[in-house]
């Protein structure tokens, strides 16, 4: 008896190596190369979440301060709807190589109760191994669908943080609209009190009266439940964005820092439609829909027959007489399977649910791309809205507004204005400057949802900054 490998299972090891080599999916080293890439970049989505740190640690503190961006690259370390959305597309990779690989061999013994006497030596025992071989285009197929699916989870962790971006961004200018409305309201109860003092002295001399007093005074008082009504807002915008940027209650957050010029994108309307038709949600219905595709091909190969290659190594012992030639010569014996497909209605009908799934994901990017072009419609029509009210409250109305307070409240010095006058002159100019805060908050939460729906950030068109005045329309 000579235990040496057979010839047999030589060429089953060199065939099942060779097949599985050759069944890389269509997307799977440009998938895998970009998940690497990522953990190299943001070492912390391969870690456990991030714990709840000290409210007044440096690196948090540090990450606020730093305005808008410091707030979305703690949104993207520490937001669950991000690690969730990044461990779904680690998952679908993983899963790539499981769609590619063979049939797991199957090695058998036998041992003979009774040996069967041969010429040269009883039969003692034999081992056999299968291996099974299915048609070519099922695992090559496999690896397309499941390396494309791998692709679309790409995508949509992409969308995801995209998304998460713009919800960010959205509370982050939201808490700074509350705070700067608040701010303005606290400078205009100062001059109301201010105003008061003035009558209160104006009443010793005969100069006004005490209605007067009252009348200012209810409207100080008004403007002190608004500042408290605010405050609850404010602690409302706070609790938001605390949740998108996923810290706890208690860390602080320091006044967002001011929108940037209120202006239109520097790039045409037909280039940001075909940004948008780009977009990552978009292309992940494509690639779910190629997967399906590939589906169907591998679902088609269950259509042909496979194949099963083995050997069986019978184990003979010497022959009881001696001189026999080959006395103990082992028996190696070579087998070919064939799976023969019977059931061919089954088979069609597994074929034609991957390609209807193909088809509903291809009509559901259709229905997608109608939506964000119309989104990308609305949204540009907001932003220009936007950036024209922002334009008239800076450059017209509240520069009014505020010659109309000063001309009444001068007048009012002189004698020649009621306390009515002043208080309506005031609000007026209160109203104004509170909706200039708000046209900036809406220009700065519409640009985010604009860079959400195109994908990237943006270039604005070149012009002043906040704080100059735009000559650009003459």
């Amino acid at each position: 008896m000579r235990l040496v490998p057979s010839v047999a299972s030589t060429l089953v090891i060199v065939a099942l190596t060779g097949i599985q080599g050759g069944c890389v999916g269509k997307y799977e080293p440009a998938v895998r190369q970009d998940l690497s890439a990522l953990r190299a970049d943001f070492a912390f989505l391969t870690q456990e979440a991030p714990p709840d740190e000290d409210p007044g640690g440096d690196a948090l503190r540090s990450s606020v301060e730093a305005g808008l961006a410091g707030y979305l690259r703690l949104a993207l370390e520490r937001n669950p709807e991000i690690r969730a959305s990044f461990e779904r597309w680690q998952a679908s990779v993983h899963r790539i190589s499981r769609s590619r690989r063979l049939p797991e061999p199957t090695i058998g013994f036998g041992y003979f109760v009774e040996s069967v006497e041969t010429r040269v030596g009883p039969q003692q025992a034999r081992i056999s191994l299968q291996q099974a071989f299915p048609w070519p285009t099922k695992l090559t197929a496999g690896a397309d669908a499941a390396s494309a699916e791998a692709r679309a989870m790409q995508r949509r962790f992409e969308a995801q943080a995209l998304l998460v971006a713009q919800r960010v961004a959205t509370a982050y200018w939201n808490l700074w609209q509350v705070r700067a409305a608040k701010a303005i309201r606290r400078e205009h109860l100062e001059v109301i009190r201010g105003l008061s003092a003035s009558v209160r002295a104006r009443i010793s001399t005969g100069a006004a009266s005490l209605a007067d007093l009252q009348q200012i005074d209810l409207v100080a008082a008004g403007i002190e439940d608004n500042i408290r009504g605010m405050e609850e807002a404010e602690r409302g915008a706070e609790a938001q964005l605390r949740a998108a940027i996923g810290v706890a209650p208690a860390f602080p957050l320091p006044t967002p820092q001011e929108p940037g010029r209120a202006d239109m994108p520097m790039a045409s309307p037909a280039a940001l439609a075909s940004l948008v038709r780009a977009h990552p949600m978009v292309e992940s219905l494509g690639f779910l829909a190629e997967a399906s595709e590939a589906t169907a091909r591998a679902e088609g190969a269950d259509r042909f027959p496979s194949f099963t290659l083995g050997t069986d190594w019978i184990i003979t012992d010497e022959a009881d007489t001696p001189g026999v030639k080959d006395s103990g010569q082992d028996a190696v014996i070579l087998g070919v399977g064939i799976r023969i497909p019977l059931w061919q209605g089954s088979y069609a009908d597994s074929v034609a649910a991957a390609e209807a799934d193909s088809r509903a994901q291809l009509a559901e990017q259709s229905a997608l791309l109608d939506r964000v072009e119309a989104e990308l419609a609305t949204t540009l029509a907001n932003l220009r809205d936007a950036t024209r009210r922002v334009e008239i409250y800076r450059g017209t109305l509240v520069p009014q507004a505020e010659a109309a307070y000063a001309s009444v409240l001068g007048a009012y010095t002189v004698g020649r204005a009621t306390v009515a006058q002043v208080l309506l002159a005031q609000r007026d100019l209160l109203e104004q400057r509170i909706e200039l805060e708000r046209a900036r908050a809406d220009h700065a939460r519409t640009w985010a949802r604009l860079e959400e729906l195109v994908g990237r950030e943006l270039a604005r068109q070149p012009g002043p900054s906040p704080g100059e005045k735009d000559d650009r329309h003459g």
